[in-house]
């Protein structure tokens, strides 16, 4: 069981039960934090109380076993608790016995800090992401890692900035699929709506013609909810607000182009599979 201070007046009525619930939790989230949480960016507990120790436990990927594993602590606190300025910890993989993740922090009445970690973080993609972004994934790679190292303005920057490629990208196929069969009117407006400065005039009009009903939930389109999100950040946020914009956006960001992808490629099967009819 973990260790808590002793808490405010208000909660010295709570069981022990309750206190070792609430610790148990907390202990859980600061887990987590070490582990996802962006370099210098600062964890505070709830309700004003704190845990004092690091979990002894940790759910990391391993190089060696290429999945999820349990990681045990190896180190242990030099005094009574995990509190100090740049402090360390190790943590082994139970599996194999051969990987360790070590963290240094800094952890005070005002909070904890994660400010370094090795092997240094890494970005691990999910592979349908990666056939879905295409070349765009080495900017995806600069925006997991901007976000890694506490950079959530650079972060929700190289978001954007795929957003707007690949809406570039959906133009471009909508005119490969529709000019032939368009009529001047329709091509003059497609013209328009490529060439505009106006990125939600340009989304809109793409979305309206090509977007799969799947990247639309209660009249919205998923392209143009993410880049009025990330938008924000970038013009009015700070960083470590952007790194949770990040954070918010990232699933659907993910889902989205796997979409897309889904739906490109189911096209050009039904295109295949119709060409040969004709045979």
């Amino acid at each position: 069981m973990a260790l808590m201070s002793t808490p405010p007046n208000k909660y010295n009525a709570e069981s022990a039960f309750e206190r070792e619930a609430w610790d148990g939790a907390e202990q859980d989230r600061l887990g987590t934090h070490l582990v996802e949480g962006a370099l210098y960016a600062q964890f505070t507990f709830e309700d004003g109380r704190t845990v004092t120790r690091l979990p002894q436990t940790l759910d990391l990927y391993c190089s060696s076993c290429e999945k999820e594993q349990t990681f045990e602590r190896t180190t242990v606190p030099t005094g009574s608790d995990d509190f100090g300025w740049a402090k360390s910890v190790v943590y082994r993989c139970r599996n194999c016995q051969a990987r360790y993740q070590a963290f240094l922090y800094t952890w005070n009445k005002q909070g904890f800090w994660k400010v370094g970690q090795t092997p240094e973080v890494r970005e691990r993609i999910d592979p349908a992401l990666k056939k879905a972004l295409g070349k765009s994934i080495v900017l995806y790679q600069k925006a997991v890692r901007s976000r890694n190292f506490g950079f959530g303005v650079g972060a929700v920057t190289y978001l954007r900035r795929i957003i707007e490629d690949k809406t570039s990208q959906l133009m471009d196929l909508l005119k490969d699929e529709k000019w032939n069969s368009w009529s001047e009117e329709e091509r003059a407006e497609f013209e328009n709506a490529r060439k505009t400065y106006q990125y939600s005039q340009k989304i809109e009009y793409a979305a309206e013609k090509i977007l799969p009903p799947r990247a639309f939930a209660n009249g919205r389109d998923s392209f143009t909810a993410l880049h009025d999100v990330v938008s924000s950040g970038i013009h009015s946020k700070t960083e470590e607000e952007c790194i949770e914009i990040f954070d918010r956006c990232n699933v659907i960001f993910t889902r989205t182009f796997q979409i897309l992808h889904e739906h490109k490629r189911e096209r050009e099967e039904f295109a295949a599979q119709l060409t040969a009819l004709k045979r």
